[in-house]
This record gives C-alpha cells, sequence and structure tokens, in this order.
C-alpha cells in the first residue's frame, strides 16, 4: 500500500485547518460541482456578514487518506468533499483590513471596459 496524503503531513497533522474551532465539509455529488462550490461561497459570505472569519482549505481534503476520518462523513463512491472551510473569529478586524486592501488597490484600478455584442 502506497503511503496515503495524510501520513505524508508533518506533525501536528491538523496544521492544515490553522487549529480552527469549526470546520465545515461540505459534501455532494461529483456531478454538482459548481452548486457545491457556490454552497461554499455563500457560507463564507455569510459568516463574514456575522463577524466571523473564514478561509477556504483545498488543501485540507487531505483527510481522505486518513481512513479513520475518512468513514465518519460516510461518503458514497459518487460523492466528494468540496470544502472544507474554516470558521473562527478574525485576529484583525474584517473591516480595517478590507479597507487597507481597497487603499492599496484604489490607485492602480483601471475604468471597467463594457462591450456590448
Amino acid at each position: 500500500m502506497g503511503i496515503t496524503l495524510f501520513n505524508a503531513l508533518d506533525e501536528p497533522k491538523n496544521r492544515v485547518y490553522y487549529s480552527a474551532p469549526v470546520i465545515i465539509f461540505v459534501i455532494g455529488p461529483k456531478s454538482n460541482d459548481v452548486c457545491c462550490s457556490l454552497a461554499c461561497e455563500n457560507m463564507m459570505i455569510a459568516t463574514t456578514s456575522l463577524g466571523l472569519g473564514s478561509c477556504y482549505v483545498g488543501f485540507g481534503v487531505m483527510v481522505k487518506g486518513n481512513p479513520e476520518i475518512e468513514q465518519a462523513p460516510e461518503l458514497t463512491k459518487d460523492e466528494r468533499i468540496y470544502g472544507p472551510i474554516l470558521l473562527g473569529y478574525p485576529k484583525v478586524n474584517p473591516g480595517e483590513a478590507v479597507t487597507k486592501a481597497l487603499e492599496s488597490i484604489g490607485p492602480n484600478k483601471k475604468d471597467p471596459i463594457v462591450k456590448w455584442i
């Protein structure tokens, strides 16, 4: 048996989740990539509106390499994990972070170009 991705992680193995207090694994049919990805995005927007921080960690799907954890979500052969989404309280005020980002983008922002076809 080859080495799993989970086993290849350095200790502590939960480092990829940044010790987040909440991890949401969004699970859905393999055929619904767009819908499940949009569900993840909507959850992240909602958490921001509540003053929480969120982070989509695609690398976090490596949980599939841990047989003990892999059984918990009871995935069928037609399902996959679209998250995980980490939730918690941000270290910085999100409003301040957004303001700073917009200030740095502002001078370099170009006017939009609209083409009507």
